[in-house]
């Protein structure tokens, strides 16, 4: 489509970089919510989001 970025909706967004920066330093879910100040159901919401985007783009589908 014309006018469309495609390569911008394989990109992670900030926040979820930002949570997945603090999993691989072994946070728990609890620990990265402190330091974001969000909830742990957000937490998990966003890790969900990034092992989503790992799986799609292996197979090669768009999110």
């Amino acid at each position: 489509m014309k006018g469309i970025d495609h390569k911008s909706k394989f990109l992670l967004t900030h926040r979820e970089r930002e949570v997945f920066e603090l999993l691989v330093q072994d946070k728990t879910t609890r620990d990265i919510a402190g330091q974001l100040f969000i909830s742990e159901k957000t937490v998990r919401n966003h890790i969900s989001n990034v092992m989503r985007f790992e799986i799609y783009n292996k197979i090669g589908i768009r999110r």
